[in-house]
């Protein structure tokens, strides 16, 4: 008796050690890299340094050509960037010019954005820079 209590303790051990260490905190994103090509986009959210700049980007459109071109437009008046998605880096690059006064808001989008989830109908992501707050999301229109 002794003894098979021994190998169900061993087996039990077996069992526990062999268990996957599974962390839920950082789920695996959702990443389909050609889901933007379809349709357009507007801003939802935009955040720099914790402050919300989404009213930045109101009244913009964008479009995301499964060539890399991209395309923000207002009022008419548009203004070409470029983009791109890699599931396997879980990075979106987007560029849209400088970052400067001169160019604002656009540029302050051009960035090697870390994507959280992108799908068909929304693009979520953050700056590969965790000290920078910035954190952009894009929701199919």
């Amino acid at each position: 008796m002794k003894r098979s209590s021994w190998i169900l303790v061993l087996f039990f051990c077996a069992c526990v050690m062999s268990c996957s260490n599974n962390d839920d905190n950082n789920p695996t994103p959702t990443i389909n890299p050609d889901a933007p090509t379809t349709g357009t986009w507007r801003v939802t959210l935009f955040t720099d340094s914790g402050k919300d700049e989404t009213s930045d980007f109101s009244g913009y459109t964008f479009t995301f050509d499964s060539n890399g071109t991209a395309v923000a437009t207002k009022s008419g008046t548009s203004k070409n960037g470029s983009w791109s998605a890699s599931s396997s880096s879980k990075k979106f690059n987007l560029n849209f010019g400088v970052k400067s006064d001169a160019n604002k808001p656009l540029g302050e989008l051009t960035d090697d954005w870390e994507i959280i989830s992108l799908s068909a109908t929304e693009i979520k992501l953050k700056d590969d820079n965790d000290d920078s707050g910035e954190y952009l999301t894009f929701n199919q229109n």
